[in-house]
């Protein structure tokens, strides 16, 4: 069976998943401070329904995972709602983006662990929704002592809930493969790692041997200016006999409050992006491309299904 913020469905009921995308993503502190200044509510779950419920009328995506954690700004309330209204399945998410921040300088991962197990096992914010997946992730300033840590942590909880962890990773640096040691070495099961944002790169040789550790591969940041590029790269990893191990995105939003100085003016006018692309360009492009609908299928079916399955 498989969490969604409405309770439990069979990976069956799936449908196609676009298996990193977000409702929200905010700075919660800054929420908390401004309240409805920093983004209206009501304003906001009207979009992602009708963000969420094109992508499923015109697309046929019944399941979407939102991968937002709590320091992300996660709203379980927003998430359910627009789950209901839309009539898509949404996946909540555990665990932690980068960070330094001061809270959690000197933790243990072992007793820090306990927290998100627990909210894993009992739901999240004094619901009884249970998050479906966790998240990690290493930024710009690498694998810091926080980072490590933070790292650690959530392989323990992988290792203890059997949730599968998705990793932003930062492929300019090659993240991946240190992000790998340390949930190895803290006993989670790669094969049910997946690392994140691998179409930020465009090299299938760098991006196989990631996979020879056994994890999968997060394309998931699938953009209108990008796909056909992205689409050479999924068939060359496809033509390698990958497409076991490949799960598809956006990394796209209804509401987010970071970005360029122009952010204020910017913030709904969604990019130019939506929850589409992938299957209106990107899924025809690796048809022109040659690759089956059988390996399509793996990509936002059976992969999808078989990660979030515990």
């Amino acid at each position: 069976m498989i969490n969604t913020v409405l309770g439990s469905i069979s990976a069956d009921s799936l449908g196609d998943v676009l298996f990193h995308e977000h409702v929200v993503c905010c700075d919660p502190s800054m929420r908390m401070a401004f309240g409805e200044r920093w983004f209206r509510r009501d304003e906001l779950i009207e979009k992602a329904v009708r963000l969420f419920s094109a992508a499923k009328t015109e697309c046929g995506v019944a399941t979407i995972i939102d991968g937002t954690p709590a320091d992300l700004g996660r709203d379980i309330g927003i998430i359910r709602e627009v789950s209901e209204r839309s009539g898509v399945n949404v996946v909540a998410s555990s665990g932690v983006y980068t960070s330094e921040a001061i809270t959690f300088a000197g933790k243990t991962p072992e007793r820090f662990a306990r927290y998100f197990i627990e909210e894993c096992e009992k739901g999240v914010d004094g619901t009884d929704v249970r998050p479906g997946i966790l998240k990690c992730a290493t930024g710009e300033q690498g694998f810091t002592d926080i980072n490590v840590m933070m790292l650690t942590t959530m392989a323990i909880v992988q290792r203890e809930t059997g949730l599968p962890l998705f990793a932003h990773n930062n492929h300019s640096a090659k993240t991946p493969f240190r992000q790998l040691e340390i949930f190895d070495a803290a006993g989670a099961d790669l094969s049910k790692v997946v690392i994140g944002h691998a179409s930020d790169s465009y090299d299938p040789d760098y991006l196989d041997d990631v996979l020879k550790s056994g994890c999968s591969l997060g394309f998931d940041r699938i953009y209108p200016g990008a796909y056909k590029r992205q689409a050479k790269t999924i068939a060359a990893l496809i033509a390698r006999g990958r497409e076991d191990r490949i799960v598809l995105s956006h990394d796209f939003f209804a509401y987010v409050d970071f970005g360029d100085a122009d952010w204020e003016s910017r913030k709904n006018d969604g990019y130019g992006r939506s929850f589409t692309t992938i299957h209106k360009q990107l899924l025809p492009e690796l048809r022109e491309l040659g690759v089956a609908e059988k390996q399509i299928s793996k990509l936002v079916r059976k992969n999808p299904a078989r990660l979030l399955s515990i």
